[in-house]
This record gives C-alpha cells, structure tokens and sequence, in this order.
C-alpha cells in the first residue's frame, strides 16, 4: 500500500497519458447518456462517466504538476543550442506575438467567411459578425506588421529608450482601435435581440464551446493580470486584445446555450438576457480601451 502511494504522489508520464484519454472518454460517453433522448433510461451511467472524467482530470493536473518540473528542464536543455526553439520556450514576449499570428490567421478566416455568408445571404448578422472581426485582425495586424519595423529598427542602433516610446504608442492606437470594437459588437446584440439571430453550436458540440469559452476567460485574465506590469507594452497589448475577445466568447456561449436549451421558447427573457449580457461585454471592452489610453497617456508623460 505504501509503495502504491508512494507511485500515485509522483505518477510515470505514461500512466496520465492513459488517465487523461479515459477521461476524454468518459467526458464523451458522460455526454451521451445524458443529453440523448435514446438513452435516457440509462442517465445513471452519464453521471458514472462524468464522475470518472472528474477524478481522472482531477488527478491528471496534479499529476502533470509534479511531472512538469523534470518535463520544462529536459525541454529547455533540449532547445540550448537552437536559437528559434530557445527563444521560444525562454522568451515571454517573442512566444506572444508568434501565438498572435495563429490568432490573425484564424481572425482572418471568420471575417472572410462570415463577410462572404453576409453578402450572399444579405444578413446583417453575419455582416457585423464579420466587422468585429476585421476589428481583431487591424488590432493584431498593428502589432505584427509593428514588430517586423521594430525588429529592423533595433538590430539598425535603435536605442531602447526611442522603442519603449514607439511600443507605448501602439499600445495606445490599440487602445482606440479597441474602442470601436463595442460599435460591430452593437450591431450584433441588436440583431440578437430584434432579429433573434445568434451564435449557433448544436448537440455536443457546445459542451466543447464551453469548455473552450471558460477555458478562453480564465486564461485571458490570468494572462491580463501576469502582464499588467510588464515593461513589454506591446505584449500587454497583444493580452488585452485576447481578454477582450475571450469577452465575446462568453457571450457567445450564452447565446448559444439559450437557443440550444430554451425549450419554452420564451424569447423575451431570452432577448431580455442576451442585450444585458451583451452591454456588459461592450462596456468591459470599453473600459479595457479606455484603461489602454490613459496607462498609455501616464507612461508617455513620466519619460517626457
């Protein structure tokens, strides 16, 4: 027994690898028994499957805790003598904006399809879907397109003092630019509650929109509040930009839930609901702009 513990306190790697797809299994069959009508009669053995994924995600996160230490020094060690890996595993800042070009990349392709979908279909919905997300790509494409100049302006002489002026400028014309966000954001929520439109996710796929969504916030205010004193102005940009989209990905949720689960049909609390929620996140995206400016306005005024 003693030994037993002794194994399970510091678990091998591969055992959580074998946890963690029986959990990923569980979660699935846990799904099925309790949201399809066919096997309803067997809801007890939902919440088996469920209580299995909660003890084996349970014990895979601290299992991965205490692995992880031994895991970072062989992955670090590993990438000593390459340059892009080494940056990459050692250098906060330069893992942000590379993880940003993933964030463009996919910013792009749902304006391209929902600003394709809006013309064809001529849906307001979709055409304001797709100016929220032409909003996002200006915003990331500002810091991108800023880093490959700033890059250049750095190996040319550029002293740091003249780069922490330009990378506080940024992060204020971001700030501004987050200012309009709310204005696509507006148009949407007004077609949500006079139009009835919404984002859609139907069967199990919006259990995995919720478990991305709330996944999504947490680590956006993790990284908003790890960030809010970092000297990288345009890092701490490129996290608010993320926090103010994980905004939207609740309200999406919430949307989405209500016209999965409202078999009722009561569409004026649903209204009711979706134009609160959706004036909550227009505020904090205001508020986190407007936060942008004025920490901006100070930087710039202690230096000049």
């Amino acid at each position: 027994m003693k030994k037993l513990l002794e194994f399970l306190k510091k678990p091998p790697l591969w055992l959580l690898l074998v946890l963690a797809v029986i959990g990923i299994g569980a979660t699935v069959g846990g799904t099925l028994f309790m949201t399809q009508e066919s096997l309803s009669a067997y809801v007890t053995v939902g919440y088996a499957f469920l209580g299995v994924m909660g003890v084996t995600v349970g014990y895979c996160i601290y299992g991965f805790i205490k692995v992880f230490p031994d895991l970072n020094e062989r992955v670090l060690k590993w990438a000593e003598n390459k340059p892009f890996w080494n940056r990459l595993f050692t250098e906060y800042g330069f893992r942000t904006i590379l993880f940003s070009i993933g964030s463009f990349a996919i910013n792009l392709a749902f304006a391209v399809y929902n600003g394709s979908v809006a013309i064809v279909i001529r849906s307001v919905w979709f055409g304001a879907l797709a100016a929220y997300y032409v909003l996002l790509i200006v915003l990331r494409g500002i810091i991108l397109v800023y880093h490959v100049f700033r890059r250049k302006a750095v190996k040319a002489g550029q002293t740091e003092e003249i780069t922490e002026r330009k990378d506080t400028r940024i992060y204020s014309i971001c700030g501004v630019v987050l200012l309009l966000l709310p204005i696509a954001l507006s148009a949407a929520i007004l077609q949500m509650v006079r139009a009835n439109d919404s984002f859609v996710h139907t069967g199990i796929t919006i259990y995995a929109y919720a478990i991305y969504a709330f996944y999504k916030i947490i680590v956006s205010i993790y990284n908003f509040v790890k960030t809010r004193r970092s000297r990288e102005m345009t890092v701490r940009a490129s996290k608010n930009i993320n926090l103010a989209d994980a905004f939207v990905s609740i309200l999406a949720l919430q949307t989405a839930m209500f016209r999965e689960f409202d078999t009722a049909g009561d569409t004026v609390n649903v209204a009711t609901m979706n134009a609160i929620t959706g004036a909550i996140v227009c505020a904090l995206t205001a508020a986190l702009g407007i936060f942008m400016i004025i920490i901006a306005a100070k930087k710039t005024k202690r230096k000049s």
